[in-house]
């Protein structure tokens, strides 16, 4: 059933998700981005026949025209692969399963592009191909849109539970130990996942201090790089190919955004414990 979003609707302080038939409040969100995601899930779980292949979302189609329009007047940005996925999009036709998988690996693969000069606005040669390129895919809308959906199908195919956290300002706090949040993190029975912007050579101290403060946890990547958030999200983005993230637990506030952007309820982790009583009841042990 189609849906769209308002951003002045009555009902709601930011951005409405609503229902055209009847005008029905779906849901309210604090950024269009939010209201996106819950379109594309709405999306996901209406019916067999629909789960087969999903219609783009307005913000979608306003990003690929706009793309086409720059690649005609700047004769730059993204392949004929990527104009033809504009041109399904500005028309409206439905995506498949296996273009939503597409969709999804290309923003994965093009997130550093927004590191990129004149990806925005207020830099010098905006727009660049990059951005150009990243508007053809559905741009944010799209990214949120393939997003949404590669996580409900990871869902209903069963993937398994997982946690994200960090380690220097949150399993490690100062010189301290984040006791509550190492305790949470053992009751549950979710694969735990570290993900550090420590350097890959720290690996060997690394798992040697995670021993020391007793976390039981299954796999830790060490992603280093200049630039910790985006090296983190590009790893966050490969890990849900193969795992349903319920949560991560970040002390960086940029970075906790980008995980939100990606549609991870990403927490604060010096107020976890009453926070994660959520995640606990879906993956937690006796006792």
């Amino acid at each position: 059933m189609p849906y769209h979003i308002e951003s002045d609707n009555e009902s709601c302080n930011g951005y409405a998700v609503v229902k055209d038939s009847d005008g029905e409040v779906m849901g309210c969100h604090r950024t269009q981005g939010q209201a996106e995601q819950q379109i594309a899930a709405i999306n996901a779980s209406e019916d067999e026949q629909r789960a087969e292949s999903y219609a783009p979302t307005q913000g979608m189609i306003e990003e690929a025209r706009r793309g086409l329009d720059w690649r005609e007047e700047y004769n730059r940005g993204g392949t004929e692969i990527g104009v033809a996925r504009a041109r399904d999009i500005v028309n409206g036709r439905n995506l498949s399963r296996d273009t939503i998988g597409r969709m999804a690996s290309f923003f994965a693969r093009h997130e550093v592009d927004k590191e990129g000069q004149g990806f925005t606005p207020d830099q010098d040669g905006y727009p660049s191909a990059g951005r150009i390129a990243w508007a053809l895919w559905g741009g944010d809308p799209g990214k949120a849109f393939a997003d949404a959906i590669m996580r409900e199908q990871q869902r209903a195919a069963g993937d398994p539970p997982a946690i994200v956290t960090d380690i220097d300002g949150t399993l490690l706090i100062g010189n301290g130990v984040n006791t509550d949040l190492v305790e949470t993190l053992n009751d549950s029975d979710a694969t735990i996942l570290v993900v550090s912007a420590r350097e890959p050579n720290q690996r060997s101290q690394t798992e040697s201090r995670l021993a020391e403060i007793g976390l039981n946890y299954d796999e830790v990547f060490l992603v280093g790089g200049s630039n910790a958030t985006t090296a983190k999200v590009n790893k966050v983005n490969e890990l849900l190919q193969r795992f349903n993230i319920l949560a991560a637990y970040e002390n960086n506030e940029t970075t906790r955004r980008a995980y939100a952007d990606i549609g991870i309820d990403a927490r604060n982790p010096v107020s976890n414990r009453f926070l994660a009583e959520q995640i606990l009841a879906q993956t937690t042990t006796i006792g």
